[in-house]
Parts: structure tokens; C-alpha cells; sequence
């Protein structure tokens, strides 16, 4: 059996994570065993299913300093895990050249037999110039390159030397039913409401500081609409107050992170998502398999197009100006169907990406 180790910050219900969950529940576990290596110490909302599934999660020495003596030590804490758990294949999932360079060398000199950094994103938040040089050490290493787009793959990699592993679902578990919108918006109590939501991390990057301002504007104009945050961060006490400052706390709902997220879809009536930078989001294939509308910034990924249910405007536009843009899709869009084969024509697949993944991981 092929052990196949990746390399995560914690598996908690996100995009990348919410992909390899996808992964591990179809790939040929008698083949190929999924373990993880997290660098964070807490227990991640998926770690109880990876049990279940019979994979292991690990976790790497946590490291406190800062500047070079934590690149330092975060290599030697990894070269310390990897020695402690080896693997026959070390899967490396990120968006940071600097991270991918340190622990792609980290795992080389491990003795690991093949390396893959996987691109997660098509920006940072954080050292965008070390990133930038450290793109070109990356491009010296002996690693297999996977990137969740063509974007991502350009942000991390110097040469078109990648490989884009789409953001698999299990179409059949969530195209739209008609009676699944109904029981949803039944059981959330949204019945008479236009139900605009969102889902991501509270961070930096989902820009919620904006979506709430859009949402104001929405609502002033709409009182039947209605805007629901599934996740939770560092930024949601922050978000909470801005909601409590603009009056809207009637009319917000913060649900937390969700293990029925992908239901939730079948209930909305527009996903609202202004991220500033995006690698190719899960959430939004989810909402497209789901035929939900969604309104986006165009700072996302042109790849992310599946279909003809996003909607794209720039974050220059005022708050004003994307609230009468998602009052027009929530009066103006045609009914929703079952899509199941413009996802599969588009590979997104969960099953077909599982076969080739194992196809690829065999290759070394």
C-alpha cells in the first residue's frame, strides 16, 4: 500500500480541506492510505472522519520564534515529524513559495521518495516578495508541481511545469432538488425570506468587512433578505460588532462552521462572495453544482466558470453598486436545475480525480 502523508495547517471544514475530505472518501483506500501532518495542535473538525476512514493525523512540534530562527526550526520540526512518520509520498498544500521551498527541502532531505506542492491560491496576505523569490529556489527542487488552477499554478510555480487537480466534488450528493430547497428553508426557518450567503473563514481574505456593507445596502433596499455566515476565524467578533454597529443583527445570522454546508446551498437564493484573491474556490464550484446564483468579485479566478451562475464585478465598485447588482440576480434569475453533467464535462468529478490522483501518486 502507497502512504501518501499531506501537509495541511489543520483540517477544519475549508476549501482545500473540504477537497481532500472529498478525496479521501473516494479514492481506493486499499491502495492507497491518506494520513495528515498538521502544523497547528489543535483537533480539526474533520480529524474524527479521517479516524474513521483509517487514517492517522499528526502533528508537527509547534515553534514560537520569529524571522529566520522560525524558518529554521520550523525545517528541523519537520525533518523531526518526517522521521517519526514516514510516507512514501509527502503532499504539501499551500499558497506561499518561502513555506513551499522550506518544506519541500525539509522532506527531500528526509529521504521522502517523491514530493508534491500543491498551490492552493493565487495570493498572500503576508511576505509577497519573499514569495517571489523564493518561487525561483522552488523551481530547483526535484518535486512534483499540482496547482487547484492555472492561476494558482502561475502564483507558485515559475514554468508552466504543473498539473491542475480540479476542486472534486460528489456531484451526486449535491446537485438541486426542488423538495431538498423546500425541507432546507423549512428547517432553517428562511421560508418568506430571499436568503443571501456566504461561506468562508473569517480572515483577511473573504473581505467580510465589505459583504456587510454590501448587505446593509441590500437590506435597506429589501427588507425580506436576509444574509447567513457559515464559519467562524479570527475576524468574527470584529465582524459581529460591525453587524451590531449597522442595526443589522435581525437580520445576520453568524451559523458557525457547518458539517451540512453543502445542503445549506439548496436553500439560499444568492452566494455573496467578494474575496480579495482566490486560488479556485471550493465554495464556489459547490454553489455552482448546486445552480445557486453568486455574486463575485473578479479578483476570483476566470477558471471558476464552470457554469453561467457566477456573476463577477470589481471590488472598485461601490458597496451601492454590488447591492443593486444582487437585487437584480435575486428577482432576475432563471429557475434552478439539475447540472450534474456541465460539472462532469468540466472535471469536477470527485470519482474521476480520485482515479487519476492514484494514477499520479503511483507514477512517483
Amino acid at each position: 500500500m502507497l502512504n501518501v502523508l499531506h501537509y495541511v495547517s489543520r483540517m477544519d471544514r475549508a476549501g482545500q480541506e473540504t477537497f481532500l475530505m472529498n478525496l479521501f472518501r473516494k479514492i481506493d483506500r486499499e491502495k492507497i492510505q491518506f494520513d495528515f501532518l498538521c502544523s497547528e495542535q489543535a483537533e480539526g473538525a474533520y480529524d474524527p472522519e479521517i479516524r474513521a476512514l483509517g487514517g492517522h493525523v499528526y502533528h508537527t512540534e509547534v515553534v514560537t520564534a520569529r524571522g529566520p530562527i522560525k524558518q529554521f526550526r520550523k525545517y528541523a520540526a519537520l525533518k523531526a515529524a518526517l522521521r517519526e512518520h514516514p510516507c512514501d509520498v509527502f503532499h504539501i498544500h499551500t499558497h506561499h513559495a518561502m513555506d513551499a521551498f522550506r518544506d519541500a527541502l525539509a522532506a527531500k532531505n528526509s529521504g521522502v521518495a517523491t514530493v508534491v506542492v500543491h498551490s492552493h491560491n493565487t495570493g498572500a496576505l503576508y511576505h509577497v516578495q519573499a514569495h517571489r523569490a523564493f518561487r525561483h529556489l522552488l523551481a530547483l527542487l526535484p518535486i512534483r508541481r499540482f496547482a487547484c488552477s492555472e492561476a494558482a499554478g502561475h502564483w507558485m510555480f515559475t514554468k508552466n511545469n504543473f498539473r491542475v487537480i480540479h476542486n472534486g466534488l460528489d456531484l451526486d450528493a449535491i446537485y438541486f432538488r426542488p423538495e431538498r430547497r423546500e425541507e432546507v428553508r423549512k428547517a432553517m426557518g428562511w421560508e418568506g425570506q430571499k436568503i443571501i450567503g456566504h461561506v468562508g473563514r473569517f480572515n483577511e481574505q473573504k473581505n467580510h468587512r465589505f459583504l456587510v456593507a454590501v448587505f446593509a445596502e441590500i437590506h435597506r433596499k429589501d427588507p425580506q433578505t436576509r444574509l447567513v455566515l457559515v464559519g467562524k476565524g479570527e475576524l468574527e467578533p470584529e465582524i459581529r460588532e460591525l453587524v451590531r454597529e449597522k442595526g443589522l443583527e435581525d437580520a445576520v445570522d453568524f451559523l458557525g462552521v457547518r458539517s451540512d454546508a453543502q445542503t445549506l446551498y439548496q436553500g439560499m437564493d444568492l452566494l455573496l462572495f467578494p474575496s480579495l484573491f482566490e486560488g479556485l474556490s471550493v465554495v464556489l464550484i459547490e454553489a455552482q453544482a448546486c445552480d445557486l446564483p453568486c455574486l463575485i468579485s473578479n479578483t476570483n479566478s476566470q477558471e471558476t466558470a464552470v457554469t453561467d451562475r457566477l456573476c463577477p464585478m470589481s471590488l472598485n465598485e461601490s458597496p451601492e453598486r454590488w447591492a443593486e447588482e444582487a437585487l437584480r440576480l435575486l428577482n432576475e434569475a432563471p429557475a434552478r436545475t439539475d447540472n450534474r453533467a456541465d460539472l462532469r464535462r468540466a472535471g469536477y468529478d470527485i470519482g474521476a480525480l480520485a482515479a487519476d490522483l492514484e494514477r499520479l501518486y503511483a507514477e512517483g
